[in-house]
């Protein structure tokens, strides 16, 4: 059973603030292994990170490179990588169902017309925004999954989709016992973006997750499974504070350089992802000075961390169709904004796509169960190396499968 908490960076549970309650997710580190930090991949952004963990590539070979799947002008720009159709490379289903291994899967991100067996996407109307809608999410389930959730009934009024994300994830343990089940809690992320990562209202989100995940073990104990049953809590990037939103499209458009809100005149397409911002144009252009000069009021008044060109883009196995990205200050997101001013102030709020190894951006991996040895520090580990290690508790073995070895330090 894999558990990913969104948002949910090591130092929750590695160095938790003082009055900190998520004594399920203590447990599970303190009887199992854990790692205090696990160095993501680039952007440090959900759908990317979320396919890494199933997978074991980073974004450029996986082929889900940032949450929006159109980096094309005027191609469904709300969109996201929805569909598992996108992922060019062998998953954790994939690998199941070949073993003749059951599955199943609530809310896991790039899932849609996934080959597994108990399907639950995560998918929304993009004309509507980020909200939840039962039946919509119904239309992307096999007929027969959709048909057997709709005698479960609709979900309480005003919860929170987490709290219906485990009502689903104790259904399918009590009625279908998968071999493999993947379930994605998102409500921290949104309390922290919100809020900030320290904010009191990130921390009794996280207290709340913690007593979901509690829940799902104790169906795990009441369902005969707790004794051949591994769990990994893991989670897709951690989290910067931030007050202040700077805008590089504005300097873009300025320049003339911008695609989107310029028809047939700018040849520059751009992508936020809070911390970064990867700057797009077809290849055969040499646009990289006019872009340098249009930028250059942000490095002149400090307003960039870092300047990546595209081989440094390359080497982090990041969006190969990026020619260039800026990862933001501190304190800082880069955002998509086409007007106002360059720098507008915000009230405490956070966010995350920056670097994956800037401080307080590492994300979580906690393994606990009857096949995991007890009392294990990892220290610091890689995305990549995640999902080979969930394949060899699974009792897969394919040294083909990922970049990187399974951990073997947290197996008995």
């Amino acid at each position: 059973m894999v558990i990913s908490v969104d948002g949910m960076g090591a130092t929750f549970y590695a160095a938790p603030a003082p009055g900190m309650r998520i004594p399920n997710i203590r447990r599970l580190m303190e009887g199992g292994s854990y790692a205090e930090g696990v160095e993501g991949v680039y952007p440090t952004v959900t759908y990317p990170a979320h396919t890494t963990l199933v997978t074991g590539r980073p974004p450029a070979e996986h082929g889900v490179y940032t949450n929006l799947s159109s980096r094309e002008p005027g191609k469904n720009a709300g969109d996201w990588f929805w569909f598992s159709s996108a992922i060019k490379v062998p998953t954790l289903w994939d690998e199941a169902r070949r073993a003749h291994l059951s599955t199943a899967s609530v809310a896991w991100p790039v899932t849609v017309g996934a080959s597994i067996d108990w399907d639950i996407p995560e998918i929304w109307d993009a004309q509507k925004g980020e909200v939840a809608d039962p039946l919509y999410v119904a239309k992307y389930m096999n007929p027969l999954v959709a048909l057997e959730l709709a005698a479960l009934g609709a979900p309480e009024p005003g919860s929170d989709t987490d709290v219906d994300r485990t009502r689903l994830a104790v259904y399918l343990l009590k009625s279908h016992k998968p071999n493999l089940l993947l379930v994605h809690f998102e409500t921290l992320d949104m309390a922290e973006h919100a809020s900030g990562p320290e904010s009191p209202k990130a921390m009794a989100t996280l207290e709340r997750i913690d007593e979901h995940i509690g829940e799902v073990l104790a169906t795990v104990k009441e369902a005969g499974l707790e004794s051949t049953t591994d769990v990994f809590i893991v989670s897709d990037h951690g989290f910067l504070p931030i007050d202040r939103d700077i805008a590089p499209n504005v300097l873009l458009a300025k320049a003339g350089l911008l695609a989107v809100g310029n028809p047939g005149k700018g040849t520059v397409f751009t992508v936020s992802n809070g911390g970064s911002f990867f700057v797009y144009w077809p290849e055969g252009q040499d646009l990289r000075a006019a872009v340098d000069a249009a930028l250059k009021p942000l490095r002149d008044q400090g307003l960039v961390w870092s300047v990546l060109d595209r081989q440094a883009l390359k080497d982090l196995g990041a969006d190969p169709g990026a020619q260039m990205a800026l990862d933001a200050p501190d304190g800082s997101s880069l955002s998509g904004r086409l007007s106002g001013e360059l720098i507008e102030r915000l009230g405490p709020r956070g966010t995350h796509g920056f670097l994956p190894f800037r401080q307080g951006l590492e994300s979580s991996f906690i393994a606990w169960g009857p096949g995991i040895k007890p009392g294990a520090n990892l220290h610091r580990i890689r995305m990549t190396s995640i999902g080979p290690t969930i394949l060899r508790a699974l009792g897969i073995d394919d040294p083909k499968f990922g970049d990187d070895p399974p951990l073997q330090g947290v197996f008995k």
